[in-house]
Parts: C-alpha cells; sequence; structure tokens
C-alpha cells in the first residue's frame, strides 16, 4: 500500500488555483440559516447532513469572545501598526494600509539565520543562496493581495496563551474529534491571526483569489476574535467543493493533485455559489481542508481579525518537506516523499554543497509527509467520526516537530511575544550526500503510533 513511487516534489509554500475566476458574488452566512445544533458543542442530524454534503458547519459562540482582548491590545502594540499610522481610536485610518508598509520587513527576528546571520533582506549577500532568493514567511508578513491589504501575525502563532485560547481550546478540540474522530493531534501551534483591512472604495476593484492549500492538513478551522459583518472581509469558501476535489488526488491523505484537480476546481468556482464566513467573536468555521476558500472582498468599516487552524488526527509521519535554495544561479529545488533532493549539476551548482539554506513552511502544524500513500477511499469520510463515536478526549500530545528536528521557534533572548520562527539551516544539518546529486533527508517523524 505505502510503495508507491514518490511524486514529483512540489514547493510546500504553493497553493493551487487556476486562471479562471469565480463567476458568483460571496453570500454571507447568516445565524438565521444555521442549521439545528449551532449554538451548542457537538454535532446535530443536520449537521453531520450538512457537513457530508458540503464539507463544513458553523459553530455560534464557541469560544468566549473576551479570551481575544488580550491578543487583540497586544497586536495594536506590534511594529507593523504603530509604524505604519494605524490608529486604535481613528478607523479612517485603517483603511488600506499597505501603501504604508515598509516594503522591507524583519521585525522580530533574531541572529539564528544559518546558526549566527539575521535574516537576510532582498539585496544582502548570503553564503548559502543566491542573492534576493526567497526567504520565506516571516513573524509579521505584510500583503498587497488582490482582495485586500492583509497582515499575517505568524509570530503570535507559536505562543502558548494564544494556541490556548483559540485551536487548544477545549470546545474547538471537542469539535475536531467529533468530526474526525480520535486520536487528534494535540495543536502546538496555528497559522497565527491574519488581519484584512477594509479597502479604499476610490482604489482598484477587489476580487477573490480561491486557491486550495496543498499540505497534510484533514481540518481546517476559523476563529474570529471580533465579530464581522457582511462585506466586511469575511473568510469565503466554496462549500461542496471538498467533494469535488478529494477524488481528483493520487492520495488520500498526501495532496497530490492530477489534471483532474485542476478540472475540478474550475468547475467549482464556475458552479458554486461561495458564501462568506459572517458572526461574532468567538464563532468558529470548520471545514474539510480541500475546500477552496479565499480572503473575503472588505468593503466594511472595521478590521477582520480571524485565526486560521490546521487540526489532524495523529498518524504515521516521516519527514518534513524541505526546500533547498538554489546558489550561482541554480534553481530552489524540494524534498520528495522518499525524503530525496535532487541537485542538477548542469544548474552550475555544486550537488556536493551542504552550506546552502534549506527551509520549510513553519507556520503549518502538519510539516511531515504522512507514510500513507493509499488512493482515495471511495467515501472520502470513510475515517472520520461525524457523530458515530462518543467524544472521549482521544488526543496526543506529540512532541513539537521544532522540538524533533532541534529547530529555532519560541522567540529568542530579549524578543517579545508575537516574534520568532523557524530560519534556515544547512543542507548537511538536515540531510546526508550519497553522490550524484542526491541528498537523502535524515527522518525523524513519528513513524508508529503506541
Amino acid at each position: 500500500m505505502n510503495q508507491r513511487p514518490a511524486p514529483a516534489p512540489e514547493d510546500p509554500e504553493s497553493a493551487m488555483g487556476t486562471k479562471s475566476p469565480s463567476t458568483l458574488a460571496a453570500l454571507p452566512t447568516m445565524r438565521v440559516d444555521d442549521p439545528v445544533g449551532a449554538h451548542q458543542c457537538g454535532l446535530s442530524p443536520e449537521e453531520i447532513e450538512q457537513f457530508r454534503r458540503d464539507g463544513y458547519l458553523i459553530k455560534r459562540d464557541l469560544v468566549p469572545g473576551e479570551l481575544f482582548r488580550p491578543i487583540l491590545d497586544l497586536w495594536w502594540q506590534q511594529p507593523p501598526v504603530t509604524e505604519s499610522g494605524v490608529i486604535r481610536e481613528q478607523p479612517e485610518t485603517w483603511v488600506s494600509p499597505g501603501d504604508r508598509w515598509l516594503s522591507e520587513n524583519r521585525r522580530g527576528l533574531t541572529y539564528n539565520w544559518m546558526g549566527e546571520n539575521l535574516w537576510p533582506g532582498p539585496e544582502d549577500a548570503r553564503p548559502g543562496a543566491t542573492v534576493g532568493d526567497r526567504v520565506g514567511r516571516l513573524p509579521y508578513k505584510l500583503t498587497r493581495d488582490r482582495t485586500n491589504d492583509v497582515w499575517r501575525w505568524h509570530g503570535i502563532e507559536h505562543d502558548p496563551e494564544f494556541v490556548a485560547c483559540t485551536t487548544g481550546h477545549p470546545n474547538v478540540m471537542y469539535m475536531a474529534e467529533a468530526l474526525l474522530g480520535g486520536p487528534i493531534k494535540k495543536p502546538h501551534r496555528n497559522r497565527g491571526l491574519y488581519a484584512v483591512f477594509p479597502c479604499d472604495p476610490e482604489g482598484p476593484e477587489s476580487i477573490l483569489g480561491p486557491h486550495i492549500d496543498q499540505n497534510m492538513t484533514e481540518l481546517m478551522v476559523v476563529t474570529y476574535l471580533h465579530d464581522v459583518e457582511p462585506g466586511g472581509g469575511g473568510f469565503t469558501f466554496w462549500p461542496g467543493s471538498p467533494q469535488m476535489l478529494y477524488p481528483t488526488s493520487q492520495q488520500a491523505f498526501n495532496w497530490v493533485a492530477t489534471g483532474a484537480s485542476h478540472e475540478a476546481m474550475d468547475k467549482a468556482k464556475t458552479e458554486i455559489q461561495p458564501l462568506e464566513f459572517t458572526g461574532k467573536a468567538g464563532d468558529t468555521l470548520f471545514c474539510h481542508a480541500l475546500m477552496i476558500h479565499s480572503a473575503g472582498i472588505h468593503q466594511g468599516q472595521g478590521i477582520r481579525f480571524a485565526c486560521i487552524q490546521d487540526m489532524n488526527k495523529s498518524r504515521p509521519r516521516t519527514h518534513m518537506r524541505w526546500t533547498v535554495a538554489g546558489k550561482h544561479g541554480g534553481p530552489r529545488v524540494h524534498c520528495d516523499m522518499d525524503g530525496i533532493i535532487r541537485i542538477d549539476r548542469e544548474t552550475g551548482d555544486d550537488p556536493a554543497d551542504g552550506n546552502r539554506e534549506v527551509t520549510n513552511q513553519w507556520i503549518m502544524d502538519s510539516n511531515e509527509f504522512v507514510v500513507s500513500r493509499e488512493p482515495p477511499h471511495v467515501d472520502m469520510f470513510d475515517e472520520w467520526n461525524l457523530g458515530k463515536a462518543a467524544v472521549s478526549g482521544n488526543i496526543v500530545d506529540e512532541q513539537p516537530w521544532w522540538e524533533r528536528y532541534d529547530l529555532p521557534m519560541m522567540p529568542g533572548e530579549g524578543m517579545g511575544r508575537g516574534t520568532g520562527g523557524v530560519p534556515a539551516v544547512a543542507l548537511k544539518d538536515i540531510a546526508d550526500y550519497e553522490g550524484n546529486g542526491i541528498w537523502c533527508v535524515r527522518r525523524r517523524g513519528i513513524e508508529e503510533l503506541d
């Protein structure tokens, strides 16, 4: 079952989308339309039916909204806010602040890139990579998307108190087990706090950017830290899209797209009515991880604060999805499911050079390939619980992956909350050279469960 050949390696940072636009404007999710049980922890028959059919459900008031006030207070004290003229008491300063963001943003970092250096900027000389090669996610990721100006605060995502009131909250964990079934992998991180700012009404027209995240996540969770009204940048999704995409993957647990996957995405974007998740602080959306989604178009007044989370069963896993930087103009390369990294001598790189940068998608809590390579099940929810068994607290507290791989993650000495993250390390520190341009990654995954 698990001896199928490894597919071609993909960039772990890439999302899967297609060029065709979404043809329908999103409709808001209103409380009056919720199925029976939306205000209770657990699953009603109506919610089970909806999840099987559409791949999502919304739980209202799942987490007490007051738990988020200290996190939001901390958010307003962070450099991207204080240095860009975004003032808490002046909502007019919240509109499209992206033109005031610094073009180079290396705040919240320490001197640990390749063990002893500051994380590089676009023009910095780098012994382990070509100048300008991708650094990856930063603790404060500021972008001007096709939809909105967005600040993804990744540095808060490994903060224990933040995780405890979001992904690790007992009600969220209860729902994860009610949906997926145990053993649930206890989360030690999530993707952090995503802030979407109002659009400038005089600026370019915003459009949705539907995509899926190409990772090993099973359950995607979105929790609002503040109220989100219709048209307020709410997380937008295409109900029923997981049911269309799942059968097109080569594998059940590792997403491996095929030509049929792209056809299914095009079909979903033209035929499915997208929904904008709206609600109060503490409202939580649970989706199958293959749900096509996008940041919502923000034509409202406030800032949309959402915690984006990935949850999984505890499964045997192999090695990290590493990305290796190119040198001397050579391309970036990625390891495959067998843990093999191939460097082509013809590109100008020395394939035996182990002093090159290696990074991973550190914002995720599911960075390792699943051992199983079995094909998709006939029933995509065959291994899910969906109310079949009572929730029993079947949670496995696995050692965090960054500890198993001896990688820094938490804020360093003298650094405040909301900072940190995994820097590049040397290829020779995570893999062994086998000759002929082939490096073999050292496995530190949890390959057998008790």
